[in-house]
Order: structure tokens, then sequence, then C-alpha cells
């Protein structure tokens, strides 16, 4: 949760800091990069999460094979940085790849500690490791530049500082041997199920990434309008994807060390994979759905005090957009699924078909406005959650009915905050208080009362199977700090 509030908090400053197209600027870059570097490791990584044993050899064989095609996929991009600002018709993106694209090599000298690290499930310490990148290379680089006046520079080299922190942090925490023996036919083993996760990986990353860089491209089809307005009407869509993004990045993160390691344990016991999967799409639909309906509802006042008021523009594309949050968080389940089963080739032909929906969805509806392009890549985020979750009822025989059944208590949730949300919006159309005063009431307000009613009718939250909730007034009520309390209370009330 703090590397969650320090990103939000830099992100926020940064946006003072520098100006909008810096964001359409990087948002390209990134999505090319994060592309290009799920390939340039071919799955190596998650190969030695996802095997039963693994061996000195495979560790060797990860090591060289990730640091060969990262050095090899850094000289690629710095070749052909010129022909992608071309393609993109902004020469600033030559440089900009140029140097980002040396996060290819350092990356890849972090995949074997880091894949040994989620294997054995030392959470505490990637995350010790991540604030290190994350104040290191973020707040301290990045803000100071920002603040000098680098403007898009400054993100930049906050982006490489954190890399290069990351990747001394992993080698610090989770020290690896490597040694000079190097046999293919161990590394062929990690490639076999590395190939397909790549696969499998990139089109999911290309289908989440790829509205943000085909936006910019596609912008020269807005109406009267040159290439700053085209920047900046992309970047109003760049940071309202940023916005809904930073959920799914947590669910993502959880799916890939939790959900991926605990899954990967049990893949041969399709039961518990049945009850995982439902005991994890109710508990995450609770949080999501609500949490959608407020965002919805005071998406204003959130971007207005998290990035300043030049986002205006970005309000209704939040609002649209935002919904989509509901369907990639729950997808993230099947795709922890699917790599766990060892199923990701299957998958891939899935996510191939969303990166092509994603992709016509926007072709056709950039003319009309961003908002209109959020809601195509909303309906093709539906699309594929319907597709992915097809796929985990044919892998561990789950129902639909199940599914459906575990979704019904955020859906009456979601109801709930609808109301709630409407109410203080009736009550405060009057009296013109400031956009952190609403956000801060209205999410005491709403998530309070949420709060209030889980704690005290958890049962309503689902089949008592797939409900953890049901024993939180009970766990609470045991804490060391609480019983006595609650004891104080009852002798004080007789």
């Amino acid at each position: 949760m703090l590397q969650v509030v320090i990103q939000l908090a830099y992100t926020g400053l940064l946006a003072r800091l520098v100006s909008p197209e810096s964001f359409t600027l990087m948002g390209i870059v990134l999505g090319i990069m994060g592309f290009a570097e799920i390939f340039s490791q071919v799955g190596v990584g998650p190969a030695i999460v996802q095997r039963k044993e693994i061996n000195q050899q495979h560790l060797n064989g990860a090591f060289y094979t990730a640091i060969i095609l990262g050095l090899a996929f850094t000289l690629l991009f710095v070749l052909f940085s010129s022909g992608l600002a071309a393609m993109w018709q902004i020469p600033q993106l030559e440089k900009i790849i140029q140097v980002v694209c040396i996060s290819f090599f350092i990356s890849a000298l972090a995949v074997v500690p880091r894949s040994l690290m989620i294997r054995a499930m030392r959470f505490k310490v990637l995350f010790v490791a991540s604030m290190i990148s994350i104040v290191g290379g973020n707040v301290i680089v990045g803000l100071l530049l920002a603040y000098n006046g680098w403007n898009v520079w400054a993100y930049v080299w906050a982006l490489f500082a954190q890399n290069a922190l990351m990747t001394i942090a992993l080698w610090i925490l989770q020290p690896v041997k490597i040694t000079r023996k190097w046999e293919w036919s161990y590394t062929r083993e990690l490639i076999r199920y590395g190939a397909g996760s790549t696969l499998f990986n990139a089109l999911n990353y290309f289908a989440t990434k790829l509205d943000v860089m085909l936006v910019p491209l596609f912008a020269q089809k807005i109406p009267n309008t040159n290439l700053n307005d085209q920047l900046v009407k992309s970047a109003m869509y760049e940071r309202s994807n940023y916005v809904m993004s930073q959920p799914i990045t947590i669910m993502g993160k959880l799916s890939d060390s939790v959900l991926f390691s605990g899954m990967s344990r049990m893949q041969d016991d399709d039961s518990r994979l049945r009850k995982m999967i439902l005991i994890a799409t109710n508990m995450l639909s609770i949080v999501i759905v609500p949490s959608t309906v407020f965002v919805c509802f005071f998406a204003k006042e959130l971007l207005m005090t998290w990035l300043g008021p030049q986002y205006s523009e970005a309000v209704p594309i939040l609002q649209i957009l935002f919904v989509a949050v509901i369907f990639r968080s729950l997808s993230k389940l099947g795709d922890s699924l699917l790599r766990a089963k060892d199923a990701v080739y299957r998958g891939s032909w899935y996510k191939a078909i969303n990166v092509i929906l994603v992709a016509v969805g926007i072709y056709i509806a950039i003319p009309y406005g961003m908002p209109t392009v959020a809601i195509a890549v909303v309906i093709a985020t539906f699309i594929n959650y319907i597709m992915n979750m097809h796929l985990c009822v044919q892998l561990i025989r789950v129902k639909w009915f199940d599914l459906l059944k575990a979704l019904v208590p955020s859906i009456l949730l979601g109801f709930v905050s609808f109301i709630l949300c409407a109410v203080i919006r009736f009550l405060m159309r009057t009296d013109n208080p400031s956009d952190l005063i609403v956000l801060l009431v209205s999410s005491v307000y709403v998530f309070g009362t949420i709060a209030f009613a889980v704690y005290y009718r958890p049962e309503q939250l689902g089949d008592k199977n797939i409900n953890p909730l049901q024993f939180l007034p009970e766990r609470i009520q045991n804490m060391k700090f609480v019983k006595p309390m609650m004891v104080r209370l009852k002798k004080n009330m007789a």
C-alpha cells in the first residue's frame, strides 16, 4: 500500500511539473518498450517460477539467455529509433527511445533473482527492493529533474534510475550463484514453456497498452487539429488510461506473484483451483465494483486533486474508461490460471483476437473523440473477459453459474454505492466545496457505509465456501487491541 501511495504522489507532482505532451511521448515509448521487453526475455523468468524443480543449469541458462537477448534488443532499438520516430511523426522520440531501450539489458540482469524471489514467495523482500527503486528513481531523480525544468527527460532518467536501482537491490537481497557452464538442453526446457508464456504475455500486454500507442498514431484523423493539439488530446487519454490502470497494475503484481505462484503449486488439483478462482472472483469484485462506481461519480474531483486542472478534458474519458477496470482485473485471475496450467498457447489465440478488437475499435472511434475511443476499449475489454473465463471453464470445469454467483455480492454493493454517490452529489450540489473536500467527504461517506455493512452483514457477501469475509468480524474482535476495548465498552453500557 505504501508503494502505491508513493507512486500516486509522484505522479501527481510530476503532472504539475512537466507538460501534458511529455506523458504522450512516454506513453508511446513505454508501450513499445514494454511489449519488446517481454520478447527480450523469452519467458525464462515465469518458467523458473512455474517449474516444479529447477537446478543450477536452469539458472545458468535463464541468466545467459536473458543477457544475450537484452543486449540484442537494446542494439536493435538504437538502430531503429529514427524509424519509429518517423512512424509517429514525432522527432523527439528518437533520442528518448535510445536511452529508454537500455532498460532491456538492465532488466535482463534482474530476471533470475526476481524469479527466484517470486518462486520462494519472498514478497516482503521484493517489496523492499521495489521501494528502494521507487524512492531513488522516481522521488529523488524524477522530481528533482522535473523541478529543474527537464520536462520529458525527467521522466526518462527517473525510469532509467528506477530500473538500475531495482536490479542492484534484487541482487543484494536475493544473491544467486551463476556458473560458466551452460547446457542448451536445460535452457530449452525453460524456453518451451517460456515461449508460450512470452506470446501470451506479449499479446496480453499489447492489448492493454495498444490504445496508448495507437491514439497518438491515429490522432491525425481528428478533424481541425495540428500536431500539438493531437499530442494534448492524446495526453488526456493517456493520463485517463494511467489512472484506470493503477488498480489493474496492483492486481497484475498480485497475479504475477501470489496467484501465479500459488496456482503453479496446485496446478494438478482442479478442485482447489476452482475454489481459488471463485474466492478470488468474489473478493476482488467486492473491492473493484464499488470503487468503479465511485470513480465514475467523482472523476472530476479525483483528476483535479491528483493531476491538476490542466487535465479537466480527461474527466469524461476516465468516467467511461474506468469501467474497464472491472473486466481487466477479473481477467487477471484467468491469466494466472492459464499460465499455471501451461495453457498459454490456447490463451494466446484469444489475446490475439482482443488485440484486433482494440485496434479496430480505436481506428473507427477516434474521429468522434476520446470518450468514444474509451467506449470502444471498454467493449473490447468485456469481450476479452468473457473469452478468458470461457477458457477457465474448459480448463478446470468451473461452472458459469458459480462464476456469476460469485459476482452477485459485488453487483449489490455496486448498486448501494450508486445510491450513496448519487445522494452525496445531490447534497453537495449548491455548496461549491473544493475538489479535495468533496473527494474526502464522499470517500468517508461511501466507503465507510460499505465497510459498516460488510462488518455487520458479511454473510450477505457470498456463499460461505467462497466468502472469507464471513470470518472478518470475529477476527477483528479477537485482535489484541480490540478485544479489551470491546469488553470495556460492554461494561460501560451495562
